[in-house]
């Protein structure tokens, strides 16, 4: 693991425990399991056409803050109207200024899939996402070794949510690989530069592998989707793109119109 992932992780590592000591696990398991089912993340990336996870993402740590405010119902809204085949919530606190919070308002206005979107390292934040009303949850190949990811996964599924597995490079894809679906990152972890060549390339390494490819980072136009799909991809995650434009919903349904 990098150094900044390494302090992202270290930083939430301790900011967990103090959850867990105000909501134990056995707790917040019992409201996850009470929680309403959502729609199904992995059948929103069938059939033909642009499939595009919109993301509700405020800031970073290489772009500082993108979209402020954040009013998470307005946009939930307008860019499920314009045709978002599920939204992504960044739920990370410290670096991208997201929240639980977030991903509960966003479950309350749409019924669209929902993603949380975080640096998911303990089954804890698994009940989380579950509990506040995701479809699906992130593991990054990145951060986790093999036990790690296999025995989180694992636990997703008994929690009724659905896998985005993530890589950026060819050595992370056979443990992303193992998920519902497999994201492939633009964005290189060490250096925070994006490369869609370098996504497309490990895209079209996994055209035979059945499961839907998700490109993640930097897709801007419809000439960026256009390479994507032409390499293999099924789904497109964005979000800078979107929560800079003055209309995201506008937006969405211009990059939706790509063939």
């Amino acid at each position: 693991m990098n150094s900044i992932l390494n302090e992202i992780v270290a930083k939430n590592r301790t900011a967990l425990e103090e959850k867990k000591r105000i909501a134990p696990f056995d707790e917040l398991a019992a409201r996850a399991a009470a929680a309403p089912e959502r729609a199904d993340f992995v059948a929103a990336f069938r059939g033909p056409g642009v499939h595009v996870i919109a993301e509700l993402k405020q800031a970073s740590p290489s772009k500082g803050t993108i979209r402020e405010p954040l009013d998470v119902p307005v946009l939930a809204a307008s860019l499920k109207e314009a045709g978002a085949a599920a939204l992504s919530v960044l739920t990370e606190p410290f670096y991208f200024k997201g929240g639980l919070q977030n991903l509960r308002l966003a479950s309350e206005t749409v019924s669209i899939p929902l993603l949380r979107k975080d640096f998911i390292f303990d089954p804890y934040q698994i009940l989380e996402a579950k509990a506040y009303g995701a479809s699906a949850v992130l593991l990054i190949a990145a951060m986790l070794d093999a036990d790690e990811f296999t025995r989180l996964l694992d636990f997703a599924h008994r929690c009724g949510l659905a896998v985005l597995g993530e890589a950026h490079t060819e050595s992370e894809l056979e443990l992303a690989s193992s998920a519902d679906l497999i994201g492939v990152n633009a964005r290189d972890l060490k250096t925070f530069s994006t490369s869609l060549e370098r996504s497309a390339e490990l895209i079209a390494t996994l055209k035979s592998c059945g499961k839907p490819v998700v490109a993640e980072s930097a897709v801007r136009t419809c000439e960026d989707i256009a390479m994507l799909r032409a390499a293999g991809a099924s789904g497109f995650l964005i979000g800078e793109t979107l929560m800079r434009a003055a209309d995201p919903g506008a937006k969405l349904k211009e990059l939706l119109q790509c063939s």
